[in-house]
């Protein structure tokens, strides 16, 4: 589906577009949203499917939340989607930070697949977030924080391959009446690279 795809959609319909616009799969969607893949995927089914489920108000608001769009669009398709002018959505985009995901992944020696197995995500799902630049939800970056025993914000600021974690590690655990004398010895190592 494209951006103009919007129009005239059934609600299912436009829960599957509204979910296209933020997640490739809905496998990560579900992920995100903290729901059953089963569950979310009878959203995205028709009337005709034995499993369809009718979008609620309360889903409706969830989804909206998630996906970035307009409630009462998804719910009964009224007005437009989007939350904001495609002009802003274009500048938000350019400028969304990308995470670190895959690098902390590979600075810990591991594969997708042991990943996967450590944070209880799914495979495609980490592949998904790792080709996903910002998108990364916060409920999941802490899942996967805890899997890679690093913080979530070390994955989403910084890569491991700039700043070695081995020295952030090292430098919280001076203790606190002890930082100032840490941070002077720190300091003496100025003049070496400014010598290179």
């Amino acid at each position: 589906m494209t951006d103009d795809d919007w129009r005239d959609l059934e609600s299912w319909e436009r829960v599957k577009w509204a979910r296209s616009q933020r997640y490739e799969s809905a496998t990560a969607a579900a992920a995100a949203l903290g729901m059953l893949q089963g569950t979310y995927r009878c959203y995205e089914r028709g009337p005709d499917s034995a499993k369809f489920m009718r979008l609620d108000y309360r889903h409706a608001r969830l989804f909206a939340r998630e996906f970035k769009v307009r409630w009462e669009w998804l719910l009964e398709g009224d007005g437009e989607p989007w939350l904001t002018s495609r002009h802003e959505r274009a500048e938000v985009a350019e400028s969304k930070p990308r995470n670190h995901l895959r690098e902390w992944r590979e600075h810990f020696g591991l594969t997708v697949a042991q990943l996967a197995r450590k944070s209880g995500l799914g495979v495609q799902t980490i592949d998904e977030l790792e080709a996903g630049g910002g998108d990364l939800p916060m409920k999941l970056l802490y899942v996967l924080a805890d899997a890679l025993g690093t913080t979530a914000g070390r994955i989403a600021d910084h890569d491991p391959n700039d700043l070695d974690p081995q020295l952030i590690e090292a430098a919280t655990a001076v203790p606190k009446d002890r930082r100032g004398q840490a941070l002077e010895i720190l300091k003496t190592f100025r003049r070496y690279s400014k010598l290179r």
